[in-house]
């Protein structure tokens, strides 16, 4: 026999368990936008409030995985809002969930968009996680181990980071790939961010360098492990830093170096800061101000040449479309780029004799990607290093993604994420 419940005692569930049960769980859908679908995979855990999640989504054609929503939360039985604060925009996710759909509306800096999501089965874990602290003399840095699934000694990767406060979220996505193709990986905050100490705006490439050694100590150490093939990927900063760490490190077997610079550090901050100056001037002439300064500036910082010039000129362009102001005294880009102007890169590369795999984009604007990789293989097969292997993908830029479309959601180069894992894989 059926017993109907008292309406008061309905109401009382419906901001409480009944509410958690019915948006907790693993959802597979799309964000639509300007007539352009993603593919996107939600996750959501209940938090300690009532109505209250921690809420992540990652998504392949994103490349990334694990971003964590800043606000989550079901109203009455069924409103859903979610909110996504990236480094320059904040999404607003806004629908209902009813049994095992999801779906509603996103608005980004005023435009809209929709979101439809299905509840999605749980499929068996291809890897397993966990946290994990190690140290670099007094700094305590903090990560995740991604462990793929059986029980042969597995090879190993340690992510490097890129330039800036980046933390292991950043290296997620290919670290799960990695791991779900039978490579560990290793993931943690740079120095001064996350759960790791220290301050990154302070060190010096020794510093960061010092950092990825100790990851790859501790990799190499760890249960299930084959210290004999445990090798490093570094992203721009981390891909320029990689033979630096390769150098020093006995225990790196192999490198996977992605957007490395090739050149001194001081011509690729040129390089860097004119190309993203450039829509912006109005002439040949007025580029030609702009590059004085901009020359100015990075031999201020990189050289320690005397401020009155680059004052003077900063006075004289203030007005430009183009012009941006040199950074106060005692800001860290000072000593920064000091530190990094006596760092040679192809000094480093001279000395590696491990597999090389290097990767660029090439319309990639904060690297010279064809220069780069022309001077590193060079010096790897003058040093005798016969395992090197260079792909450049058409169209991509720094971060090997294709221009995006009316909706901005970019795509990544085709045979990117292939040619990583196929190299990884063989070695």
């Amino acid at each position: 026999m059926r017993m109907l419940l008292p309406l008061a005692f309905v109401c009382a569930l419906a901001p409480g368990a009944e509410a958690q049960r019915g948006l907790e769980g693993t959802w597979q859908g799309y964000w639509i936008r300007s007539g352009d679908s993603l593919p996107v995979r939600l996750t959501v855990r209940p938090d300690t409030a009532p109505g209250r999640f921690r809420a992540t989504f990652g998504s392949e054609r994103l490349r990334v995985s694990g971003i964590p929503f800043a606000e989550a939360r079901v109203d009455g039985c069924c409103d859903v809002t979610m909110v996504l604060r990236g480094d320059r925009t904040t999404t607003t996710f806004t629908g209902r969930v009813q049994g095992d759909s999801l779906a509603g509306t996103l608005t980004e800096n005023g435009a809209e968009g929709r979101f439809v999501y299905t509840r999605a089965a749980v499929s068996a874990a291809e890897f397993s996680e966990r946290d994990v602290t190690f140290a670099n003399g007094e700094v305590r840095l903090a990560g995740t181990l991604l462990m793929p699934a059986g029980g042969t000694p597995a090879a190993g990767v340690v992510f490097l980071h890129g330039s800036g406060g980046e933390g292991r979220f950043a290296s997620r996505f290919l670290a799960e790939q990695a791991a779900t193709h039978g490579v560990a990986a290793l993931i943690f905050d740079k120095r001064g961010v996350g759960g790791s100490s220290g301050d990154w705006r302070t060190a010096a490439p020794d510093d960061l360098a010092r950092d990825a050694i100790a990851a790859v100590e501790f990799l190499a150490a760890q249960q299930g492990i084959d210290p004999r093939r445990v090798g490093i990927h570094g992203h721009s900063q981390g891909g320029t830093l990689a033979p630096m760490v390769a150098a020093l490190s006995p225990r790196v077997r192999f490198v996977v170096a992605s957007a490395a610079a090739g050149v001194p550090t001081d011509s690729v901050e040129l390089f860097s800061i004119l190309n993203s100056m450039r829509s912006s001037t109005q002439s040949p002439a007025d580029s030609a101000d702009a590059a004085r300064y901009v020359a100015e500036l990075v031999d201020v910082a990189y050289h320690g040449r005397g401020h009155a010039r680059l004052d003077s000129l900063a006075n004289t362009y203030r007005d430009r479309a183009w012009f941006f102001p040199p950074p106060p005294p005692g800001n860290v880009y000072w000593t920064f780029s000091r530190a990094f102007g006596r760092y040679d890169p192809l000094a480093w590369w001279a000395r590696i004799r491990v597999p090389v795999l290097l990767v660029y984009g090439g319309d990639d604007q904060r690297v010279p990607a064809r220069e780069s990789a022309a001077r590193i293989a060079a010096a790897l097969r003058r040093a005798g290093n016969g395992d090197v292997t260079v792909r450049i993908f058409p169209g991509a830029d720094h971060t090997f993604r294709l221009a995006p479309g009316p909706s901005g959601w970019p795509s990544t180069a085709p045979d990117y994420l292939p040619t990583l894992v196929h190299w990884l894989s063989a070695r």
